[in-house]
């Protein structure tokens, strides 16, 4: 199969949401190794040793020991309240990739655009089915890459602070602003119309 080939072969619905789809998967992956690194840097650990442990025991479990671990030090207020605000931030993102990664997809043709909808069995075996728009399925994908650069940024401020006076000047490393928390897809038993 040669680049200008069509591929799949077979129907898979709109495209552009199904690029969307994978942005916000490629886009998570990269928020998740952030978490690992405010893990570590909350619990005061090496790189080899955050990795090793977040990988092991998983994202949730992760997000808790960090939460945990945030309510024993003295750091500032402002710094715990942006490292708090950055894991609800997280735990939007993981749900809303979750959701994504655990649907199958469906599809219409035919209207004015191609129109995808979710649907998953919950744990209690209700169908919860979503119809997110191609730009609520951007968003996804937009929100985890800004958590990320958020995290990562806080992160460095954070490890450069740990040390009296800090290493580099704040310019080399400035406090991030806190983005907008990401809004959760809309899975429901009666979703709305397509």
């Amino acid at each position: 199969m040669g680049e200008s080939d069509e591929w799949p072969e077979y129907a898979v619905g709109s495209r552009d949401s199904l690029f969307a789809i994978g942005v916000a998967s490629s886009n998570f992956a990269a928020l998740e190794a952030v978490m690992q690194f405010m893990f570590g840097t909350v619990m005061d650990l090496s790189h080899e040793n955050y990795e090793m442990i977040a990988s092991k025991i998983g994202a949730e479990a992760t997000v808790i020991l960090t939460r945990q671990k945030l309510a024993t030090l003295s750091w500032p207020d402002d710094t715990k309240d942006r490292v708090l605000h950055f894991l609800k931030g997280f735990d939007i993102c993981l749900e809303n990739r979750n959701q994504l990664m655990h649907s199958e997809i469906g599809y219409l043709t035919g209207s004015e655009s191609d129109k995808n909808f979710l649907f998953k069995r919950t744990k209690k075996g209700e169908l919860h089915m979503a119809a997110p728009t191609l730009p609520e399925l951007r968003e996804v994908a937009d929100t985890s890459y800004r958590f990320s650069q958020y995290g990562r940024r806080l992160g460095n401020w954070i490890n450069n602070h740990s040390t009296d006076p800090p290493t580099f000047p704040d310019v080399a490393f400035p406090l991030p602003d806190k983005p907008a928390l990401p809004r959760s897809l809309d899975y429901s038993r009666d979703p709305q119309p397509l």
